[in-house]
């Protein structure tokens, strides 16, 4: 029990610290309509001729493979206010606070606009933020007065797949 009262004042000090920079901006970025309508018909031909040349197995793959696009592509992304404060990073009603971080990197790759941030837990999630229309220059610097910024990082080789395939 008194644990969750500190956690909650802890989280309520947090809350009033100074807002050094906000902006808002989507989860993930959405694909557009002709990739969707091009992966439909590659994946369609590729039924067919799995029906022509009687491999149900892989039929039953493609099909899995168009449930789970389909399902993907119906998810919206929501908007979240992401907050630079004195204490860490607000990213909707979630503080990541920066002594939990290790350091950070910039990612400006074709449409690609993120900052991520990576945490001191071995084996914690990196955190990747959505820039939108932010001042890079300005999250850039006010970051640096809290985290190390690793510049020699870069996308991950997942991300240039995902971002080349357009999930």
């Amino acid at each position: 029990m008194a644990f969750s009262q500190v956690s909650i004042m802890e989280g309520m000090a947090e809350n009033s610290d100074n807002v050094l920079y906000e902006w808002e901006a989507p989860e993930f970025g959405e694909t557009g309509r002709g990739w969707n309508v091009w992966v439909f018909v590659v994946l369609l031909l590729a039924a067919g001729w799995m029906i022509w040349t009687r491999q149900w197995i892989a039929l039953a793959v493609v099909g899995m493979i168009l449930a789970v696009l389909y399902l993907l592509k119906r998810v919206q992304p929501r908007k979240f206010t992401h907050q630079l404060t004195e204490a860490g990073i607000k990213v909707g009603e979630r503080i990541h606070r920066y002594d939990q971080l290790k350091s950070f990197w910039v990612v400006l790759a074709g449409e690609a606009r993120v900052v991520n941030l990576l945490p001191k837990r071995k084996w914690g999630l990196m955190l990747t933020l959505q820039l939108g229309d932010a001042d890079v220059d300005k999250v850039r610097d006010i970051l640096s007065k809290f985290l190390p910024e690793d510049a020699s990082r870069g996308e991950d080789t997942i991300d240039r797949i995902g971002r080349f395939f357009k999930l």
